[in-house]
């Protein structure tokens, strides 16, 4: 959704020349942006599903099979590369600080007396 509104707005900045529009053509623009996104949707769906979006079940395999052939749910894991660096890079920081501050400790030393 967010790169359709970017897309949008880049669209609107670049096909006006450089001028400035008003209200009435952003309206007129948006309506006209929402109608060719509506027949693209309506084409896409006149086509039907692609072949490798089928599923065993739509080829007559049982409903157990299709749902045993799916991919295990990978809900909790992070995708974002820079996400993951910044828990790697932050568990490091914390473990090397944690590190420097238990070796830096004053170390206790019997010292003889006289």
């Amino acid at each position: 959704m967010a790169i359709r509104q970017m897309a949008r707005a880049v669209y609107r900045r670049f096909s006006s020349g450089g001028k400035v529009l008003g209200e009435e053509e952003k309206a007129a623009e948006n309506v006209y942006i929402k109608k060719i996104e509506k027949e693209k949707l309506e084409k896409l769906a006149h086509k039907g599903p692609k072949p490798e979006e089928t599923t065993a079940a739509d080829v007559g395999g049982s409903a157990a099979e299709a749902k045993a052939s799916e991919p295990t749910s990978t809900k909790g894991i992070s995708t974002d590369i820079h996400k993951n660096y910044a828990v790697v890079a932050g568990t490091v920081t914390g473990l090397s600080a944690l590190g420097w501050y238990l070796l830096s400790r004053d170390k206790k030393t019997e010292e003889l007396q006289d």
